[in-house]
């Protein structure tokens, strides 16, 4: 049976939009902290000592005795973990309140923080800006700003746990890797840029202009999309090819992606999501889906994110959220829905930010 159908009397409005439960999390998490301050002054001031502990905090997942209760740490080149494809999202854990990247498997299971929260000391992610992760999983090209020198772009290092400075400006960014992992390609400063991972040397590009750029699991490709088209470039920045996809409105191809195998694009143009063929762009199809995709690891595959309320109880008596993946299959149209594991582990609450799958195992 459905998990939406057997949920369908307690399906509350919870699948927001990506900035409603942004706000809405924040929100929540204010009033917990003041509440926590107000009591621990309380239990000071009358002589008391606080029963308020990381666990405590931790309640939601206490019902699930299986689940740990430490925060696992992403071991780069951990066999275990790397056997699999993985999730890469942001979230915070409740009580430190700082956002970091963690990555999980499909299925929710074994999350893993990437980056501690000490290593963000005066600097932050910046929302809404993808960080990219190279394909030997070594590296993560980021966005991060600090008030002193503003915005910068930099790479962390899973191995020797450390941020690597790259450049600085402003601008859309659009972070591409090389199949070879020693190049990040980025925008900056209205030019386009190769900085160079061994050499920590960076080099000016020809510019190809766009809105997003994407370099095509080929490696000689780039896909560059402006309103109503996309545009094939050469590595060098000649054009191969024009497509004008003939969707004519001021919201078109809005968060645009490449599947990961390079053989469809997915945008959202109005309420509606399109996923267009790259080998033929005539065939399109097309969802109405509430929540935004990201393409799957497995081909023909894309899936998507909803909230939906539990059967199970938290620890203070209430119903919590359970995060649901559903999976849109391209070549059927069917769905298949599957609740994911951990949901709400180390109280990091809902997942709003996914950035897309890697680690893919050759099918």
């Amino acid at each position: 049976m459905s998990l939406i159908s057997e949920n369908i009397a307690r399906f509350k409005p919870l699948l927001h939009s990506i900035t409603n439960i942004k706000a809405f999390s924040k929100s929540v998490r204010s009033s917990a902290m003041i509440l926590l301050s107000i009591t621990t002054l309380f239990l000071t001031a009358c002589g008391g000592e606080s029963n308020f502990s990381k666990d405590k905090i931790a309640y939601r997942h206490t019902y699930h005795p299986e689940w740990p209760k430490e925060v696992r740490n992403e071991v780069y080149g951990d066999k275990e973990t790397f056997s699999t494809p993985r999730i890469l999202f942001s979230a915070e854990i409740e009580w430190i309140g700082q956002t970091t990247l963690f990555s999980a498997r499909m299925d929710g299971s074994d999350r893993r923080r990437i980056i501690p929260e000490s290593a963000f000391s005066g600097k932050r992610m910046i929302d809404g800006r993808k960080p990219e992760r190279s394909p030997d999983n070594r590296y993560i090209a980021m966005l991060m700003y600090g008030p002193e020198v503003g915005q910068t772009l930099e790479l962390w290092d899973t191995k020797t746990q450390q941020f690597i400075f790259m450049s600085e400006g402003y601008g859309a960014i659009h972070f591409n890797w090389t199949n070879d992992s020693e190049n990040v390609l980025f925008y900056i400063n209205g030019k386009h840029y190769n900085y160079h991972v061994p050499t920590k040397k960076l080099r000016e590009r020809p510019i190809i202009n766009s809105n997003g750029l994407y370099l095509l699991p080929d490696g000689k490709t780039f896909l560059a999309y402006k309103k109503n088209e996309y545009w094939l470039h050469d590595f060098n920045g000649d054009v191969l090819e024009k497509v004008d996809l003939g969707i004519n409105n001021h919201s078109t191809m809005q968060g645009l992606e490449v599947s990961p195998f390079g053989d469809y694009i997915y945008f959202k143009s109005g309420s509606t999501h399109y996923f267009i063929n790259l080998s033929d762009p005539s065939k399109r199809i097309t969802s109405r889906s509430i929540s935004s995709y990201i393409f799957s690891d497995k081909k023909n595959k894309a899936i998507t994110f909803w909230l939906i309320e539990s059967r199970e109880l938290m620890g203070n008596g209430q119903y919590y959220q359970d995060e649901l993946l559903v999976e849109f299959d391209l070549n059927t149209q069917q769905t298949r829905e599957m609740r994911l594991k951990e949901s709400n582990i180390w109280g990091m609450g809902a997942i709003y930010n996914f950035y897309g799958v890697f680690n893919i195992k050759d099918e």
